[in-house]
């Protein structure tokens, strides 16, 4: 049961981290035609052996053209490229993330317990 809430607390870990670079880099822009930032995302699939396995992943379509002429990059005509990024739904996961990676620390807690009374019962 503790390798199950350790793979919860990495996959929390990891979608949090990905939501913090999202936000971070949510205002970057690149010329249009550049790769400039990815935003990232996460995909947990399940472990036979219990547990969850979580990639992080690049998300498409991860950039769109604005109309920026005050932008560095922006071209002749004044476009540039920016990353996709919806901040309410990064707050959102950043919340879910924190949600699981807290549920993850009470089934490790709650493993460790366990754990304590069977020792308990063999002395």
């Amino acid at each position: 049961m503790a390798a199950i809430a350790q793979s919860g607390m990495s996959a929390a870990t990891l979608k949090l981290n990905a939501s913090a670079s999202n936000l971070a880099n949510a205002d970057d822009t690149s010329a249009v035609g550049d790769t400039g930032y990815q935003p990232l995302g996460v995909v947990n699939s399940a472990l036979p052996t219990g547990g969850v396995l979580a990639q992080a992943v690049t998300l498409k379509p991860g950039t769109l053209v604005i109309y920026d002429p005050t932008s560095a990059v922006a071209n002749a005509r004044g476009y540039a490229q920016a990353p996709e990024i919806d901040p309410i739904s990064e707050i959102s996961n950043t919340l879910a993330a924190g949600r699981a990676f807290a549920f993850s620390v009470k089934v490790l807690k709650t493993a460790d317990d366990e754990e304590k009374t069977l020792l308990d019962m063999k002395t």
